[in-house]
């Protein structure tokens, strides 16, 4: 039914695709960039700033067991227009893991969004997010709807609907592994070659990040074994592969997603299995009608269309920041 939906709007619309090439060099010299570490109670949250220090960048979150290396093809095309400080959420990329004995809860997210403006005390938000990022994102922005200006969401606005029978059954298998991840947190997890850690990554999307960019988000999601130097392991959280996704009821997340009033940006990538149940594009129909500054755009591409194709992406986001000024700050 979704897939109908989906397809209605792109051809009742006669949108015409470009065929997909790099245009762009993912080179990333020639756009300044820093390394921060952020404080936090458990050690600390690692980000990556691109484009000019002294003014309140674009705050950029990647998806469930990605890294801020995510936005490594991107962001040095936005930081031109605007600065991006791009975060590895805690447990993931280069940022610290959370203590013993915890786990991670997704509605964590959001509260650490409101610790970096409070940190960084910026009197606005700027959002520019994927998948598990950009649903902590909506989150965020629907609940503390005066602090954000702009919203960008890729692939991702809500948890997608699934079945409860399914969770429910899961939870048992789930709740035991969390628990033997908590006796493993010290131990080396399997190491592989770069090529082989690349493909396994490739694989785990079912294909959806390409080799090429496999070894983007490597660069801050893998490291050196000290067993063989000439392997390398993840270096993620080993707890997040058994998160708890709780579902959430339709009333509330239709509740929710009313509250979003900033100017928002949907980028949906076609190919993308993400998204495309009745109950997304529903909530998504419900933002429209609620919000008069909500655009959404459909592009050709996986679910990490801006990893493997940013120049799909960027005119797009190019354009919304231009619409609503807010290009430069």
């Amino acid at each position: 039914m979704a897939k109908r939906i989906l397809n209605q709007l792109l051809f009742s619309n006669k949108i015409k695709f470009p065929i997909t090439t790099r245009r762009f060099s993912h080179n990333t010299n020639q756009v300044q960039t820093k390394e921060i570490q952020i404080p936090v109670q458990w050690g600390h949250i690692a980000a990556k700033l691109w484009g000019n220090e002294n003014e309140r960048p674009i705050l950029a979150l990647h998806g469930w067991q990605d890294n801020a290396g995510t936005w490594d093809p991107l962001a040095p095309l936005i930081s031109k227009h605007r600065s991006i400080l791009a975060i590895d959420f805690p447990g993931h990329g280069c940022s610290s893991w959370v203590p013993p004995g915890i786990h991670y809860y997704a509605w964590d997210l959001p509260r650490i969004i409101l610790y970096l403006k409070e940190y960084f005390k910026w009197e606005k938000i700027s959002l520019l997010c994927h998948s598990m990022g950009a649903i902590a994102a909506l989150r965020f922005s629907c609940l503390f709807p005066d602090d954000v200006d702009f919203f960008i969401a890729i692939d991702s606005l809500v948890a997608d609907d699934y079945d409860l029978n399914i969770f429910i059954d899961k939870y048992p298998s789930v709740l035991r592994k969390i628990n033997l991840q908590q006796t493993r947190l010290n131990e080396e997890p399997p190491s592989y070659t770069l090529e082989e850690i690349a493909k396994i990554w490739h694989l785990g999307t079912r294909k959806s990040v390409t080799m090429e960019s496999a070894h983007i988000l490597l660069k801050r999601g893998a490291k050196q074994s000290k067993k063989d130097p000439n392997k390398y392991y993840f270096s993620r959280d080993s707890r997040l592969k058994y998160t708890l996704f709780t579902p959430e009821k339709k009333i509330f997340v239709e509740t929710l997603v009313k509250k979003l009033i900033c100017p928002t940006l949907y980028i949906k990538a076609i190919d993308s299995p993400f998204s495309c149940d009745e109950f997304s594009v529903e909530m998504r129909e419900i933002i429209a009608k609620n919000n008069e500054k909500y655009e959404c755009h459909f592009v050709p591409g996986t679910h990490h269309v801006h990893l493997n194709t940013p120049e799909l992406v960027f005119p797009l986001i190019l354009n919304f920041l231009q619409k609503y000024n807010f290009h430069s700050i």
